[in-house]
Parts: structure tokens; sequence; C-alpha cells
């Protein structure tokens, strides 16, 4: 748990009380070939493949399910890291999407990285300075456990943000 409580003096201070490590459970399972159904708590995603690679198209590739994972995952941490720091974030935008090789599915090739570069473009509406912008990117990639688990499979990142003044 969590506790965030406003100090007077010394602004915003974060309790944790935490075990450690966290667990998330998730499971799957498919009624159909390549068509699992994943669940994680009281909800569910339909991962498939396009009718092209043997799917009947009927839900996410598990590549998309990834890339929606990292943006939500950016999401959430930016949203935090800009309200500990004060940021004045009044609304962003994510698209994410990867440069990866998929011969190593269809068996032509070994392939020891799959996924070479994942690109971020953010659009972020505020009145902060460039520097504050650069800051939040910075902070928010260094805290987000989605980043750093891409980074440390030798992932390259392409990031552009960019700020859009408030109208």
């Amino acid at each position: 748990m969590v506790r965030i409580r406003g100090m007077a003096q010394t602004g915003l201070r974060v309790v944790a009380e935490m075990q450690s490590p966290h667990c998330v459970v998730v499971k799957a399972a498919s009624t159909e070939p390549g068509r699992p159904v994943v669940n994680a708590a009281k909800k569910s995603l339909t991962l498939d493949m396009p009718e092209l690679l043997g799917g009947n198209d009927r839900g996410v590739m598990p590549l998309e399910a990834l890339m929606a994972a990292y943006a939500g995952s950016l999401n959430v941490t930016g949203n935090f890291v800009a309200h500990t720091s004060e940021f004045d974030l009044k609304s962003w935008k994510f698209t994410v999407w990867a440069e990866f090789d998929p011969s190593g599915i269809w068996g032509l090739n070994k392939v020891s990285k799959p996924i070479h570069v994942v690109h971020v473009e953010a659009t972020v509406v505020t009145n902060e300075s460039e520097k504050r912008l650069r800051e939040l990117c910075a902070t928010t990639e260094q805290r987000d456990p989605m980043h750093q688990l891409l980074k440390k499979a030798g992932v390259k990142f392409i990031a552009k943000w960019t700020r859009v003044k408030p109208k």
C-alpha cells in the first residue's frame, strides 16, 4: 500500500508500506489455437494474430499488447512523476511503436533481439519550460518499470516529447 499525504512544510511525502517483491498474476487460456484470453484480476484481454499470420484477427497481437502496456506504464509513471514534482501537466498523448524482426517467430533465423527499436512520441500539453519537460521525460523513463525492462533487454529507444501550450 502506498499512502500519500500533504505535509505543511515539506510538500508531498510518500510513505510506502509494501511487501517486496510485488506480485502480478496473469492467467491465459486458449479455446482456439493461437487465440488466448488473458485474465488479470477482474479484467481480460484477447490476443490474436491477423489472418495473414494464421490468426482470426479477433484480438490484439502480443506485440501490440506489449506496446500498449508500455504506453500505459509511461502514462501511469509519468502522471505520478508530474504530480510529485509539481509539473503542470494538463494532458498528454502517447504513440508507441516497435521495429522488430519476425523471422524468429517464423523459424527462419535465430533472433537474439527481435525488438530493435521502440519509438515514443509524446505530445504534452503544459505551460512548463522545455527544460522541465526534458526532466519529466528523463525521470519517467528512469522510474518506469516497462522502460527499464525493455532497456535491459537491449532495446533502443527513439523518443520525441513535444510541448504544446494550452489553449
